[in-house]
């Protein structure tokens, strides 16, 4: 959870315009002068890994630098950010919703290279890492224009509702296509198309900047098992009581593994806590192994419908769906699961009743706002099926699935194409799961962790497992 926090506060210190009544014009010489202007691709070393986005420089004459990252979007707030160039010492300041941060680097002809930390005696030690820069030689920019109209294309073909949840697609070309064409520079130009595709009011829907990736920045490491390994963790939690932590929905057969061998410990307990908390998401294999071992028998878990199924449904909204008459899905991989959708536009997904032993005892899963995309769709599972019950508060409310669109000029569309009800057919998507036992959040102790030990421990006799 603390990497995830400052991987996506970091992520934001940079966001879009901050600085001074210079304007963001600044002339080429000005730009050589201070050897900074332009696009770079951007490596910070994060507690447990690394992250590398690209990042758009503008630099003023005064020497006041407007920084942004076109990377994809985060989920922190900024209030106020400054930045600057004396020399070759770049300084950025931010006041985010985690707290105050500052970067400190030293610019070495097309490389750079620092230090961020959290402002402050004591957090300076305890919340900071190395940042370096290498200035991108091999970006090619598209006229704007061209990128605009590439990406309102990929909207008007396979945007999940047909309706673009109200949207008139007409005026919105007209009204923001004479602007994006006079966009100065990147920044500016990302801030456009963010605002404008805001108007969708829809998650999973993002633009920016693909990033180049540079073995000399040393970039993250390919996904591989070790990365289920880090994000599936279990232990005890009380003598009766275990306790599995999911940070992200993994897909593969490494992911399906790791949930065999965290419930084959798990099981000799009566209780079993799950936390999702500030769980992001991800794709199908650890939540469907997971169901395997939380249903007893094959169920449907939720179904899911792109435009091409209306289509070939004869339906103008996913509502108007007969789920019954849906086609089954009941295998554990995001690229079997897109071929079907592909060949057939809309399925129903079954999980339940496929592990050697499922667990029998009592399970509490935590989740909390910070909870996105397919654990919401897990959430909404447990919640319907009564495999477990929910403690903690209202899930993001951020239930789709996305693609990610390569569009001309090194961008990236994120482009939501599924809509996805539950069983019950209830909508997740802007409205989220409400736990059903809620608990307010409170600084310095985890009120979660509390309220699911003491209902386990209330209800301990009604549990009924027959062996462990």
């Amino acid at each position: 959870m603390l990497k995830a926090i400052i991987l996506l506060s970091f992520c934001l210190v940079m966001v879009s315009a901050f600085l001074s009544a210079e304007p963001v014009a600044m002339a080429e010489e000005e730009d050589a002068r201070h050897g900074l202007g332009g696009r770079w691709n951007v490596v910070i070393d994060m507690p447990g890994g690394s992250y590398e986005t690209p990042v758009e420089f503008v630099v003023a004459p005064t020497g006041a630098v407007t920084t942004t990252v076109l990377g994809p979007l985060g989920t922190f707030r900024i209030d106020s950010t400054l930045g600057r160039i004396d020399g070759n010492k770049l300084t950025l300041d931010a006041e985010t919703s985690f707290g105050k941060l500052k970067i400190n680097a030293t610019l070495e002809g097309d490389r750079l290279r620092g230090e961020w930390f959290r402002d402050g005696f004591i957090t300076r030690f305890l919340f900071s890492g190395e940042i370096r820069g290498l200035r991108d030689h091999i970006h090619v920019g598209k006229p704007y224009r061209q990128v605009f109209d590439a990406v309102l294309h990929h909207i008007d073909s396979a945007f999940y509702r047909p309706d673009f949840n109200g949207v008139k697609m007409q005026a919105l070309r007209r009204r923001y296509g004479t602007r994006v064409a006079a966009a100065r520079n990147d920044g500016e130009f990302l801030s456009l198309m963010r605002t404008m595709l805001g108007e969708f009011r829809t998650s999973h829907l993002d633009f920016f900047a693909t990033p180049s990736w540079s073995k000399e920045l040393h970039p993250p490491s390919a996904a591989g098992a070790g990365e289920s390994e880090e994000e599936i963790t279990w232990r005890e939690l009380a003598p009766a009581v275990g306790y599995l932590r999911v940070e992200s929905f993994d897909d593969g057969p490494q992911a399906v593994v790791r949930v065999d061998g965290a419930f084959a410990e798990l099981s000799r307990y009566s209780s079993l806590v799950i936390d999702l908390r500030g769980n992001g998401g991800g794709s199908l294999s650890a939540a469907m192994r997971l169901g395997d071992y939380l249903l007893p028998n094959s169920q449907p878990v939720g179904y899911f419908v792109s435009r091409a199924g209306l289509i070939r449904n004869q339906a103008r909204s996913i509502d108007q769906i007969n789920s019954a008459a849906l086609p089954v899905f009941r295998g554990y991989y995001a690229e079997d699961l897109a071929r079907e959708m592909a060949n057939k536009g809309a399925l129903m997904l079954t999980t339940g009743g496929r592990a050697e032993r499922a667990y029998r005892g009592g399970v509490v899963v935590l989740i909390d706002e910070n909870c996105f995309s397919a654990s919401e769709a897990f959430a909404s599972v447990v919640k319907e099926t009564r495999a477990a019950t929910l403690i903690g508060r209202r899930t993001n409310g951020a239930m789709l699935s996305a693609i990610a669109l390569p569009v001309e000029g090194d961008w990236t569309l994120s482009l939501p194409v599924w809509d996805f009800r539950t069983p019950r057919g209830v909508e997740v998507e802007g409205k989220g799961v409400e736990p059903d036992i809620a608990v307010t959040y409170r600084e310095g102790e985890d009120a979660d962790i509390a309220a699911a030990l003491k209902f386990l421990e209330t209800h301990a006799s009604t549990f009924q497992k027959k062996e462990f």
